[in-house]
């Protein structure tokens, strides 16, 4: 900042920023902790360090620097600043001055009195002036009061039962019971050096009797054992005791004038009774006249209550994803449903809000194809209704296997048994202006790419929309050789025929929505149909066009058909399938398995991420591994046409 806006030094920022950070933990309540660290402003100063020791269970990594008040008057005090990170002086002036204006409506002055840091850790004695003449005054008027007798060493460890005694050497002199329960029965503790049994883990100074001392007016000390405890010899302690060899214990340095030796009042550091046990500790070894005991008993009831929390939320997280889970599989069958209703681009266009009767495109070139069964007439005067819906059910069925595996779309079966068929919709590429939805993106990508492989799978040949419903036509008349007529126990005499041409397609209806096609082409398909024989297939000169060429179906010319109320028409047979066109799906057989068992694992992984809820930086449809194809020449005919205000934009030719 003092570089970008050339004003203003560093330490300037650095102060504010300071300023800054006590108005953030405010924010967030912290507050309260410095509220009641004292009456005065030298009162908060005194308990810094004990504020940052109580944040050690919120913050268990968190390394907090020290500070530590040596001298006093009523000036104001000397405060030393230690810590391991560099250049946070001006920082520390910033949050002493806010603490106090915001806390304790102090006006301070701050200044770096010493600087006596080494290579490993920066330490500085800040002269803190204000006003302190009051606040020593109570301090002093609190402190008279009548003089009572020395209490006995008994009385003495019975109130503190893990106080530690120190002489001048730091000596271990004498120790209470319960700190002496902790260690194997036989080891010599009295007269050892405290350096010998325990370690010094707070403050970070060396043990020293002045150094002692003088940290000990207002620092928390906390050492650890370093050599081996008991083993809890109770069935509890070896159900609940863990490996835990050694023990942490808080308190204060306090000199014993008397004695001329420095008492270590502390507490065992317990979080859990599980702590408390594997260190062979009881709540009788605690102190009855502090909370311990108490905390203990009550974090132990909390513990319990927000276990209880977890695995009610850990249920409820597993019913989630269960729900989801079946939301997501009823979402794919209500767009399978949605697909077999209309094309899937019609299908994404109602999803995206666009209104249903205002969907109204050109389509340039499609191919319809229509199969008309001329016997069902007599099956319906001669059966009953049940065995009609039977007979209808298994025809459709039996033609539906069959297209489920060609790029094509039904567009209705009739109730004389009329079997339509349309190809050259699903090759359109819509992307329409999308509005805002509350679909997630990752359920969005997964079925759009599934959608996307599924064209690919029933396309593997790349072949162009006549060529489709030709392949299809053939399979159609092979299924429909083994549908019987239940009255004559014979096949269905079914007829086949197709043709190509330009059609205008969009959604009817308010309510149950329908796909419909209309245009001469429809039109000229059935009478194409009706025209042929039952078992053939016939096919317009339009659609000869599209497959003369082919390498695949064999062709055969007809010659000139009537068609009733369009006149004379050239027209020809599909005759079957060429050889290649036979080794080709047989080949493409086996890349169609390599592609399922990606399908599955594509959806697979689109399950996961939904319940995951993983919806970003998905892999883009293009860069996912893809069959063969080479590309259909219909795919570049049709367009989207645009709609303009809501209304069809073929409407004014139709007036």
């Amino acid at each position: 900042l003092s570089e970008i806006l050339h004003e203003g030094e560093p330490d300037l920022y650095m102060e504010f920023f300071g300023v800054c950070f006590v108005k953030f933990f405010t924010a967030y309540g912290y507050d309260k902790i410095l509220r009641v660290a004292g009456r005065h402003f030298r009162d908060f100063l005194h308990s810094i360090d004990q504020l940052h020791d109580s944040t050690r269970f919120s913050f268990p990594k968190m390394k907090s620097p020290l500070f530590h008040v040596t001298d006093e008057d009523d000036n104001g005090v000397l405060l030393h600043y230690k810590s391991r990170r560099r250049g946070f002086q001006r920082y520390i002036v910033g949050q002493l001055k806010e603490c106090a204006s915001k806390f304790f409506k102090e006006e301070i002055f701050v200044r770096v009195r010493d600087d006596i840091s080494t290579n490993e850790y920066t330490h500085l004695v800040f002269r803190v002036d204000f006003n302190n003449f009051m606040a020593r005054s109570i301090q002093r008027r609190l402190m008279q009061g009548p003089k009572l007798h020395d209490v006995t060493s008994a009385t003495f460890f019975q109130v503190f039962p893990f106080a530690i005694v120190l002489d001048p050497q730091l000596r271990m002199v004498h120790m209470g019971a319960s700190i002496k329960n902790v260690f194997p029965v036989g080891t010599v503790l009295s007269g050892r050096a405290l350096e010998d049994v325990f370690r010094l883990i707070r403050p970070d100074i060396i043990l020293e009797w002045n150094k002692v001392l003088s940290y000990g007016q207002h620092i928390v000390f906390v050492i650890e054992s370093k050599i081996p405890l008991c083993t809890n010899p109770s069935a509890v302690g070896r159900k609940f005791g863990s490996n835990n060899t050694q023990i942490r214990l808080k308190g204060q340095m306090k000199l014993i004038s008397d004695w001329n030796m420095i008492a270590f009042l502390c507490h065992p550091i317990l979080a859990t009774t599980d702590e408390m046990l594997s260190v062979g500790l009881f709540l009788r070894d605690l102190n009855f006249y502090d909370g311990s005991s108490e905390i203990l008993i009550v974090g132990m009831q909390h513990a319990r209550t927000l276990q209880v929390a977890i695995d009610k939320q850990h249920a409820w997280i597993t019913r989630l994803q269960s729900s989801k889970s079946e939301l997501q599989e009823w979402r794919r069958k209500g767009k399978r449903l949605l697909y077999s209703m209309m094309p899937r681009h019609i299908a994404n266009m109602l999803q995206d809000g666009v209104l249903a009767n205002s969907i109204c495109e050109s389509h340039k070139l499609l191919t319809v194809l229509f199969g008309y069964s001329i016997d069902f007439k007599d099956v319906i005067q001669k059966l009953n209704p049940q065995q009609i819906v039977e007979s209808i059910n298994t025809t459709v069925n039996s033609f539906d296997q069959c297209s489920e595996r060609f790029d094509v779309f039904k567009v209705e079966t009739k109730a004389d048994l009329s079997y339509m068929v349309v190809a050259g919709i699903q090759d359109r590429s819509i992307h329409p202006q999308r509005r805002a939805s509350t679909t997630s993106q990752s359920t969005t990508n997964g079925f759009s790419l599934m959608d996307e492989l599924g064209s690919e799978m029933k396309n593997p040949l790349g072949l162009n929309q006549a060529e489709l419903v030709a392949g299809l036509a053939l399979e159609l008349l092979k299924i429909s050789k083994k549908v019987i007529n239940p009255i004559t126990k014979q096949p269905f005499r079914v007829k086949f025929g197709f043709h190509s041409g330009p059609a205008v397609g969009g959604i009817v209806g308010a309510k149950n929505f329908q796909y419909c096609l209309f245009g001469d082409t429809v039109n000229t398909a059935s009478r194409i149909t009706t025209s042929g024989e039952p078992g053939k297939i016939h096919l317009s000169s339009t659609s000869y066009e599209l497959l003369k060429n082919s390498p695949y179906f064999e062709l055969q010319y007809k010659g000139k058909t009537e068609l009733k109320g369009k006149g004379s028409f050239e027209t020809y047979w599909l005759i079957g399938p060429t050889a290649t066109y036979i080794s080709a799906i047989e080949r493409a057989a086996f890349e169609l398995d390599d592609a399922e068992t990606l399908n599955a694992n594509i959806q697979q992984a689109t399950m996961f991420e939904n319940l995951t809820g993983t919806n970003s930086n998905h892999t883009s449809d293009n860069e996912i591994i893809k069959v063969t194809r080479r590309p259909s020449v219909m795919s570049t005919i049709n367009r989207r046409t645009s709609l303009l205000n809501g209304q069809c934009p073929f409407s004014a030719h139709f007036n």
